[in-house]
């Protein structure tokens, strides 16, 4: 039982870190643009990170499917409507969050 524990946190902190918070990570876009700002970097050297971050995105994701697949191979389907539960939940959590950063964004512009 622990190690489905850990499993499933890992699963967890692997998905919430792949795709940032509300799973916008639009292929890396924000850091690429961060990055290109820092970096000076040249049009064809975005173009280039825009495409590793976007190939590695797509990497993490089929990583992640397979290994939630794996999970719910072992899970009883009562197991796993909790867990469909656990992540509905933690959606809502993060886009209450997600609100809140606006509102207080838009606090902090007037």
């Amino acid at each position: 039982m622990k190690k489905v524990i850990v499993i499933l946190l890992a699963v967890f902190a692997t998905s919430a870190f792949a795709f940032g918070p509300g799973g916008d990570h639009k292929g890396g876009e924000r850091m690429v643009e961060h990055m290109a700002q820092k970096l000076d970097l040249s049009e064809e050297q975005s173009e280039q990170m825009k495409a590793i971050f976007t190939e590695q995105g797509e990497k993490m994701k089929a990583l992640h499917d397979e290994t939630q697949g794996k999970i719910n191979a072992i899970l009883t389907p009562e197991q796993q409507k909790k867990m469909a539960e656990m992540k509905e939940k933690r959606k809502e959590r993060r886009e209450e969050r997600k609100e809140k950063r606006k509102e207080k964004m838009k606090e902090e512009n007037e």
